[in-house]
């Protein structure tokens, strides 16, 4: 009886400390946000190698649904991703999979967003602006793989 009480004491502590080293930063990962007409969704977040070793590219991918009844719009360029420095980060326009159509009334559509960001960035603040230089009408705290 001693050594079961034991090994489930041990087996408590074990549990208890490595939770306690796990990522505890919550991220809004599938998380809806937008405005009436539009809500988008960012469903992954991956790394992809860049020219400098210094610097990654980051993919989010992000599904965006028409709530409204005319169609409309919607690109990469719509978004920013920024640091808790509050440096700001633009997309990355060099890929051929870019967000960037329109949706139609009711559908929905999936696409890519990319950023090139520095290679030991953790996290960031992903938002989305209906226009450019307008106040975002949503964000997200995403955070980034290693």
């Amino acid at each position: 009886m001693k050594k079961i009480l034991m090994t489930l004491f041990a087996t408590l502590l074990i549990t208890t400390t490595l939770a306690g080293c796990g990522n505890t930063e919550s991220s809004d990962l599938n998380k809806a946000l937008g405005t009436k007409a539009i809500t988008v969704t960012p469903t992954k977040v991956t790394r992809e190698k860049a020219a400098s070793d210094r610097k990654v590219i980051l993919k989010v991918q992000v599904k965006v649904k028409n709530n409204s009844k005319k169609s409309m719009g919607i690109g990469s360029g719509n978004f920013q991703l920024k640091d808790d420095n509050g440096t700001t980060y633009d997309i990355y326009g060099m890929k051929s999979d870019n967000l960037g159509q329109e949706v139609m009334p009711g559908e929905s559509i999936k696409g890519n967003i990319y950023f090139e960001i520095p290679a030991d960035l953790e996290k960031g603040w992903m938002n989305y602006s209906v226009y450019l230089d307008q106040e975002p009408a949503a964000e997200w705290l995403l955070v980034f793989p290693k």
